[in-house]
């Protein structure tokens, strides 16, 4: 037998044993109550490359390669080609549902994209929302950045889900020893190490299930290294729902010592309980809904229980997680609104806008 049939076999078996195991992985993740994770060759957009960032977890990444539609980029920021520039500004932030930089979901035709077209009289929008950024992070850019920002009039938070509690790190951990950080930024600072986030240095998009299973191994080992760096002898215990109404308030603050208004919305999502359970049947959201699994939808509904009730008690903010439902094809999938959700979600939150400045010069 000649070396290359050896060599050739030997191949063969590999891959079939990593494709063995893939499939394992993504059966154990529906077993515990979540999704097969489909691979996909890893995206080389500039626009959704990311790099670590210290204080933010992470920014883009764009060596100036990033097109956005009916926009451009301004270093972290992106801008739109409608309005005058020299209008007061409105700052948009959130995650992947703002992000100007997230053009998958609804083909570049974000919220603020439709927010800068309905207010263009009146308002500039300077988008700064990022995919994967929850109050945490955009508590961090309004702290760094909100002084900086010529004409800033008011800021507009879309978020909640990326508050769900194990997002940015196995949330038993988190909520007693570091709160207010990520598991990445907690494992920088314990190991003395940097964590390369940009999306070139992974595999996970070619064996997400495999590395799925690994990180749900390897988690308590992970987030206990960490323990022993933060535990405080005698910790308030913030939970998800604790830690976004601190951020909010946080937020509210900073920004009113700058003469700043401050509004949060808390952003539509599928699997909340009501309408956004209740897609049209045959619709393309239906289809959308069914990915959601029955872990998925108990975990948002708990968080949301509590979101709702703290902003009941803020006065600004705003409850809209009922609206732009699943009543056709207004979804591009669970957590996403598509191009005509989009547009829907600007013009509810123009209007909101609109009203409160109705109350001020009134």
């Amino acid at each position: 037998m000649s070396w290359i049939k050896v060599v050739t076999i030997n191949l063969v078996v590999l891959f079939a044993i990593i494709f063995f195991l893939e499939l394992f992985a993504g059966l154990f993740r529906i077993f515990l109550g979540s999704h097969f994770i489909f691979p996909h060759i890893i995206d080389s957009n500039p626009c959704e490359e990311m790099k670590t960032d210290v204080l933010l977890n992470h920014v883009p990444n764009h060596p100036e390669n990033c097109k956005i539609k009916d926009g451009y980029v301004d270093g972290e920021y992106v801008r739109y080609n409608i309005g005058d520039l020299s209008k007061p500004v409105i700052l948009s932030l959130g995650g992947s549902t703002t992000s100007g930089f997230f053009q998958e979901a609804a083909s570049g035709d974000t919220y603020p994209k439709y927010l800068s077209q309905l207010l263009a009289s009146e308002y500039q929008i300077l988008n700064g929302g990022v995919a994967g950024y929850s109050s945490l992070q955009e508590l961090f850019k309004v702290i760094r950045d909100a002084p900086r920002i010529k004409n800033l009039h008011t800021v507009v938070s879309l978020n909640g889900i990326n508050d769900i509690p194990n997002y940015h790190g196995f949330n038993e951990i988190r909520k007693t020893d570091y709160p207010f950080l990520s598991s990445i930024q907690a494992h920088m600072n314990y190991r003395q190490t940097w964590i390369d986030q940009r999306k070139g240095a992974k595999l996970y998009s070619i064996f997400p299930n495999i590395t799925s299973f690994i990180r749900y191994l390897a988690a308590d080992v992970f987030d206990e290294s960490n323990k022993t760096n933060f535990t405080l002898n005698n910790p308030i215990i913030l939970d998800a729902g604790d830690r976004w109404e601190l951020n909010i308030r946080r937020m509210h603050a900073v920004l009113q010592t700058h003469g700043v208004r401050y509004f949060v919305f808390l952003q539509p999502t599928m699997g909340l309980k009501g309408l956004q359970s209740s897609p049209k049947k045959g619709s393309k959201d239906e289809e959308v809904f069914k990915l959601l699994s029955d872990s998925d939808i108990q975990e948002i509904r708990r968080l949301y229980a509590e979101l709702r009730e703290s902003c009941l008690n803020l006065s600004y903010c705003f409850d809209i997680s009922n609206k732009v439902t699943p009543s056709g094809n207004n979804y591009s999938d669970p957590r996403h609104h598509n191009s005509e959700g989009n547009r829907l979600l600007a013009q509810i939150i123009a209007d909101k806008i609109h009203e409160q400045d109705l109350n001020i010069s009134h």
